[in-house]
């Protein structure tokens, strides 16, 4: 039996973000999977009670909120770093990049991109300069490291000066819920964010790399060559707003689960134009739920399409995007290729593989001690 701590700091009611996903889903998948291990889920606020995950599970708050860099450090590095000592703990699980750097137990530390060593630009000058000063730490000091894309993992081998064969891959993948739903469920959607109208569908963070100004231009060149669908743009600002006001775009904010799962799977297609992407997420439960997905040619999501995609484009053409779409929309023969090869595609990722892969990483951490 092992004693396995968790950081549980990116589990928050609904608020769970693409790390906060994968979080969410592969905890409560191994505390299932090692029924003889005893786990230990650390919040740095009070714990909701919708994260207990069984009798091998107990929750505990620790102080302060690790919310700004300052704090990463003091709560990180001295508060887990007593807990992990005073638990007795034999192993400490990360899966969102961070690491006690006061530890002298085993850590298992998944950092899903690295986006911030590339374009630092993209975040405010006291996160990139404190992610590009602790992170290539925090990748050497892990005893296990993973990451969930092969992009990634080369990405993180190149930019530290690490052993790729030491890294491992756990992907992203889509939950169950995202399915096809029927023509009437559509229309009930359509009427509740598009006025009824059909419409292409944006999921992501409201981010600089999410490039929010290129999706909208394509849509407007789409537009202008005669397409007639809406674009609906799912997802709440991460650093600053960068709302754009434009002509047949919906922003409907951020959604709660059930809404989200509708919302893509109502839609014509998945527009998906980021700069940078560890993953993806959005792209594989879109395929889930049997809608197309166009997306960039960039970082991880050729590798995450698989071939599945109506087309990968790059992030700055406009044009080429906004045929792409009208392509959909005019041929329906192409739709419903695509529609059954991203079904598919996404039916080859799974939380419970995923978890397993989490758990094999475990496995192989404990030897390490």
């Amino acid at each position: 039996m092992a004693r396995i701590a968790l950081n549980a700091r990116l589990l928050i009611p609904g608020m769970l973000e693409g790390t906060g996903r994968f979080t969410y889903q592969c905890y409560k998948r191994i505390v299932m999977q090692r029924p003889n291990d005893e786990f230990l889920l650390i919040f740095d606020r009070k714990p909701p009670s919708q994260f207990e995950f069984g009798p091998n599970c107990s929750s505990i708050c620790l102080l302060p909120p690790a919310r700004r860099p300052w704090l990463f450090d003091i709560w990180f590095d001295f508060a887990i770093a007593w807990k992990l000592k005073r638990w007795r703990a034999d192993a400490f699980v990360s899966a969102d990049g961070y690491l006690s750097r006061r530890s002298k137990i085993p850590q298992l530390n998944v950092i899903h991109d690295i986006n911030f060593e590339h374009h630092p630009e993209w975040l405010p000058p006291r996160y990139a300069k404190h992610f590009r000063t602790r992170f290539p730490e925090y990748a050497r000091r892990a005893t296990k490291l993973c990451t969930v894309s092969e992009f990634s993992k080369q990405d993180i081998s190149e930019t530290y000066g690490l052993d790729s064969s030491s890294i491992s891959v756990i992907p992203n993948a889509p939950d169950k819920s995202f399915a096809p739903i029927s023509e009437k469920q559509k229309a009930h959607v359509r009427n509740s964010v598009s006025n009824g109208n059909k419409y292409h569908v944006f999921v992501g963070s409201i981010h600089p790399r999410k490039n929010i100004k290129g999706m909208i231009e394509a849509h407007k060149v789409y537009c202008s060559l005669g397409g007639k669908s809406d674009l609906v743009i799912v997802g709440s600002a991460m650093w600053s707003d960068e709302v754009i006001k434009a002509e047949n775009v919906h922003w409907v904010g951020r959604l709660n689960d059930d809404d989200l799962v509708n919302t893509i799977a109502a839609a014509n297609a998945l527009l998906y134009l980021p700069f940078f992407e560890g993953f993806g997420v959005p792209i594989v439960e879109a395929m889930a739920c049997g809608v197309p997905v166009i997306a960039s040619n960039t970082t991880s999501i050729p590798e995450v399409c698989g071939g599945a995609e109506a087309a990968l484009v790059s992030p700055s053409d406009s044009n080429s995007a906004a045929k792409e779409l009208l392509k959909l929309e005019n041929d329906e023969v192409w739709y419903n290729d695509r529609v059954r090869a991203g079904i598919k595609r996404a039916a080859e990722f799974s939380w419970e593989k995923s978890a397993k892969l989490l758990s094999m990483a475990i496995d192989e951490m404990l030897e390490v001690k």
